[in-house]
């Protein structure tokens, strides 16, 4: 950032302009440029990625800016960003589920998780329970010892039901068993699930982060622990979102 802040918390508007986004130190542009470039330089072996980029697919400087101002919204450790919310919906579900575990889901959530569910991870020897989140006892009812996530949503996509997710998140706790929320719907302006305690906090950006029609996205804002897990499947698999997206 350039010049001198207030000591002090900054306000939530503050950090939508501002966070992540330092002026460029060889030109003192205030936006952040638009990377295109696929590849990146590298000056040795020795000093491979040494200036943090290798490959887009990876990581992009135009989209690390966006992922640390949306992580600094949603109080999160880090962020991970990518080029549709069913992306990011696919990448929590393939880095914590494995063939024989067992994954809680609400049953009110966009169709397009309920579709991955049913006609992509079962067929991977995953199974689910899709449960009524509106009580939190149905979600612990139907855990069982193979249950290695909790997939909540709220506001659903489209009821609009609520799920308490500092109830949903102590029962996931109590178990050792990771709690994602897909919080499209009300955006961190009014819902901050890792502070509710939440592991992962799921968006469509394409949704109210746009806002404007005009591109298509998706992220995952995480706890400390999980932030490297998260950025390894995105690495491998996924891919982050698309620059000019960015």
């Amino acid at each position: 950032m350039s010049g001198t802040w207030i000591d002090g918390e900054l306000g939530f508007e503050t950090e939508l302009v501002h966070a992540g986004v330092s002026p460029c130190e060889e030109t003192g542009a205030i936006l952040t440029p638009i990377y295109q470039a696929t590849t990146f330089v590298q000056e040795s072996i020795d000093q491979y990625m040494s200036k943090g980029y290798s490959y887009t697919r990876t990581t992009n400087p135009t989209v690390k800016v966006l992922e640390k101002k949306i992580a600094t919204l949603e109080h999160g450790a880090g962020a991970c960003c990518f080029a549709t919310g069913m992306a990011a919906t696919v990448t929590v579900m393939s880095a914590f589920l494995s063939q024989g575990d067992h994954c809680v889901l609400t049953d009110c959530s966009y169709g397009g998780t309920n579709r991955v569910a049913r006609k992509q991870f079962m067929n991977y020897g995953i199974t689910f329970s899709f449960v009524d989140f509106r009580d939190p006892k149905n979600v612990e009812d139907a855990i069982t010892p193979k249950t290695k996530l909790i997939y909540s949503e709220t506001p659903a996509n489209p009821t609009l039901t609520l799920t308490d997710l500092e109830a949903v998140s102590a029962v996931a706790k109590k178990h050792k068993i990771l709690h994602v929320c897909d919080a499209t719907f009300a955006t961190p302006l009014m819902l901050k699930p890792l502070d509710l305690g939440c592991d992962m906090s799921l968006h469509s950006t394409t949704k109210y982060f746009d806002g404007h029609n005009m591109t298509v996205g998706g992220v995952v804002s995480v706890s400390l622990p999980l932030c490297l897990c998260v950025r390894d499947k995105t690495m491998t698999c996924i891919g982050v979102v698309e620059d000019g997206g960015a």
